[in-house]
């Protein structure tokens, strides 16, 4: 019974040993409800919202349907764009969450990836960029995927300019099906559009909405909040909570009042920037007025040198007729005078 209780105690103090000298969990994973949470970023090189209506792109239209989209989506400029991405990538990399970059137009460098935290697949075509990817998914899959598609169809009938970038979309999701990951797995679409669209879908999300407003710039702080991470500050959007799964109804009622706080941030912003344009507009009304005034008065100078020109002509005119008629004239009084004088004078 002896030995029996010190076996006991040993095991005790091992365990509190093992337990104390153990890792502490990182940011992502304290705060991550689910570690083996895949994302699945895809960016449409020129795609637009409205391609997604029709039935030309069936997969990203079916993602649409089913998750949570947005229908004005105010687009980035493509240097905030980038270092809004790679300013993600950089902070997930920082907190243990692999990052994949698939490229199918090499738009992104081997060094610059390396450099952000992102492992880079780069070929000339998007079919052979998704194919390495698909034997990835096969595996273990990054936490974290960016794919980068610019293949347009050979054909550009109307809904289906797109359907080759559809297709590896479509690609993507059955493996991600037949590997059983979509259950864990966050599909976000955006484009490069002049209005691009926005869809987010799973996460825990199981009823579809349609929101109005939202910023691309949005995207990056939503991933990092997926993850747990606190979005550093190089990321200036806000985070889409009406996207992530709520715990609780007080934490959809937390995460509402923040979200509803940053819109009325945005709302402020916007608000400046019409007081800031009024301004400008108002500007720009006076400097019309003034240029409006001096081509009038350009207009009234050219019409007076116009009369003064036409004045001129007509005296010039005048002139040449009496410098005709006096040459006329003279000419015929010196024909009368030489006649006369040669009766006169017998001159030959």
């Amino acid at each position: 019974m002896i030995k029996k209780n010190i076996y006991w105690i040993i095991i005790i103090c091992f365990s509190a040993l093992v337990s104390g000298n153990a890792p502490t969990a990182t940011a992502a994973d304290s705060d991550t409800d689910n570690p083996n949470q895949y994302i699945f970023l895809f960016y449409v090189e020129g795609l637009n919202d409205t391609e997604l209506d029709g039935s030309g792109l069936p997969n990203m239209k079916k993602l649409k349907s089913t998750g949570i989209s947005y229908q004005h989506v105010t687009k980035t400029i493509p240097a905030e764009e980038q270092e809004a991405f790679l300013s993600l990538t950089r902070s997930l990399s920082n907190n243990n969450i692999d990052c994949l970059a698939v490229d199918g137009g090499k738009k992104l460098t081997t060094a610059l990836a390396k450099k952000n935290g992102l492992e880079l697949i780069s070929e000339k075509n998007d079919q052979l960029a998704v194919d390495r990817l698909l034997e990835k998914i096969k595996g273990q899959p990054d936490q974290f995927t960016a794919i980068y598609l610019d293949d347009a169809s050979q054909t550009e009938k109307p809904g289906r300019k797109w359907s080759t970038a559809d297709n590896q979309v479509g690609r993507v999701i059955n493996q991600l099906m037949r590997s059983d990951k979509l259950a864990n797995t966050t599909i976000i679409i955006t484009g490069g559009g002049d209005t691009p669209p926005l869809v987010i879908f799973n996460n825990g999300q199981n009823q579809p909405e349609s929101y109005y407003h939202c910023r691309q710039l949005d995207i990056a702080p939503t991933i990092c909040k997926i993850y747990g991470i606190t979005p550093p500050a190089a990321i200036t959007g806000s985070v889409l909570y009406e996207c992530l799964s709520q715990s609780s109804s007080k934490a959809l009622t937390s995460n509402l009042k923040l979200r509803i706080n940053d819109l009325q941030k945005e709302t402020q912003q916007y608000n400046q920037q019409i007081i800031l344009l009024h301004k400008e507009r108002q500007t720009v009304i006076a400097q019309q007025a003034d240029l409006k005034k001096a081509r009038e008065d350009i207009q009234q100078i050219i019409l007076a040198k116009d009369s003064t020109i036409e004045r001129l002509s007509l005296q010039i005119k005048i002139l040449k007729i009496l410098g005709t008629v006096i040459l006329s004239i003279l000419l015929i009084g010196y024909i009368f005078l030489y006649r006369w004088l040669r009766k006169k004078y017998l001159l030959f």
